[in-house]
């Protein structure tokens, strides 16, 4: 059987033919591309935003704070409460502290409370005394203009009412009196049992005011924004994936953070963008949406943009919304910037000599002109020229590659 066609005294075996039409219809497409003619479009006015998503490190003002004394706290605040200064955050309790000490506390409170809310007896008796004091005025009033009319004949029932007021109003006056030592027995109760707790109870009050928060992972201290402007991408990479600290919420632990304060002032995001085509620089204001933690879009000022080999760090620096990341440390953001100027079809970016722009058709000339890229989406891009003797305007035709 033959294994190939013989030219020229040469076995050719079949894919050479293969090989050979390869290259024919190669050929053919490239000479239709040359001969067919270019696809124009014209520069338009309009505005473009383009998104970027990432993952981003959050960084705020705060400062994590550990607890005095070992024990069981019960905070008085809840998180993302703003406080004050020298304000009651939490109580700790000791280690050995006696529990039924406590209810028992707790039940005196309790009492004084419902006394003091629930006071009508000493309402209803307060009403009675001032009416009786009234009604034996006007008694005593009646019975003295009697004795200087000489009319005694209704002076014995006079007697039997003043009699009865008196006896209504001594009755009052011990039950008064009776209540006021029951309230002040309550107080003497409750003052001894919070002296015998004193030496087990430790209040903690807010070092300095800002947002309380309870989420810690142990960075608090660590990235802070006075370190914002030396951040580099090997801190980002570091940090992204930094696990967090496990906590005992319930109880305190000398040395170890029970809780943070973040102050609601300038806070910042660092991402590490996979690519070089960014078109944001700094002082640029971008849109930033982080979802699943704010509905609302944020302003964001561009702090810095890092051009690395083949990524970029950029940093954005907010003012507001710092409540939607109180207790967030790595975020998935999206940036957005908006852009408005001359816009092109995406396809009429090019570049030449690892210079980005449009060819621009003029009279029957072709020019090549640079172009830096504002923005871009899936169908246009917003350009502006880069140098001033290029002529680039509005209605003018450029390539379509």
């Amino acid at each position: 059987m033959a294994k190939g066609i013989i030219i020229a005294g040469r076995r050719v075996r079949f894919r050479f033919f293969i090989f050979l039409a390869m290259i024919i219809v190669f050929l053919i497409y490239l000479i239709k591309l040359m001969l067919s003619p270019p696809l124009y479009d014209t520069i338009k006015y309009g505005e473009v935003t383009t998104w970027d998503q990432c993952e981003g490190l959050v960084i705020r003002q705060e400062k994590a704070y550990t607890a005095p004394e070992f024990g069981k706290v019960e905070f008085f605040v809840s998180k993302g409460q703003l406080v004050n200064k020298d304000e009651l955050l939490a109580v700790v309790y000791k280690d050995g502290y006696d529990d039924k000490l406590m209810d028992s506390l707790y039940n005196t409170k309790q009492k004084i409370w419902d006394y003091q809310n629930k006071n009508l007896v000493q309402e209803i008796m307060d009403s009675d005394f001032d009416k009786i004091e009234e009604d034996i005025d006007s008694i005593v009033y009646t019975m003295q203009y009697s004795i200087q009319k000489d009319e005694f004949h209704h002076m014995e029932k006079y007697e039997n009412q003043l009699r009865g007021l008196l006896d209504r109003k001594k009755e009052i006056l011990d039950k008064k009196e009776s209540a006021s030592k029951y309230l002040e027995q309550l107080y003497r109760q409750e003052e001894d049992i919070e002296n015998k707790l004193k030496e087990w109870k430790v209040e903690i009050t807010a070092p300095e005011s800002g947002i309380i928060s309870f989420e810690l992972d142990g960075l608090e201290n660590i990235i802070t924004p006075k370190d914002i402007d030396y951040f580099t991408a090997e801190q980002y990479l570091t940090f992204i994936d930094y696990e967090p600290l496990e906590l005992d919420k319930e109880n305190t632990h000398v040395d170890v953070p029970l809780y943070k304060i973040v102050v609601p002032d300038k806070w910042y995001i660092v991402s590490l963008i996979p690519h070089k085509n960014i078109f944001y620089e700094q002082g640029d204001t971008l849109s930033l949406k982080i979802p699943g933690l704010s509905e609302e879009i944020i302003s964001a000022t561009v702090y810095k943009v890092d051009f690395l080999k083949d990524s970029t760090l950029v940093i954005l620096e907010m003012i507001e919304n710092i409540e939607s990341v109180i207790e967030a440390r790595t975020i998935h953001i999206e940036m957005g910037i908006l852009a408005e100027g001359l816009m092109v079809p995406t396809d009429a970016i090019t570049n030449k000599d690892n210079r980005t722009g449009v060819r621009v058709e003029r009279n029957g000339d072709i020019n090549f002109v640079e172009v830096k890229v504002k923005a871009v989406d899936d169908e246009w891009a917003i350009i502006e020229k880069i140098n001033d003797y290029d002529a680039l305007e509005l209605n003018d035709s450029v390539i379509i590659k």
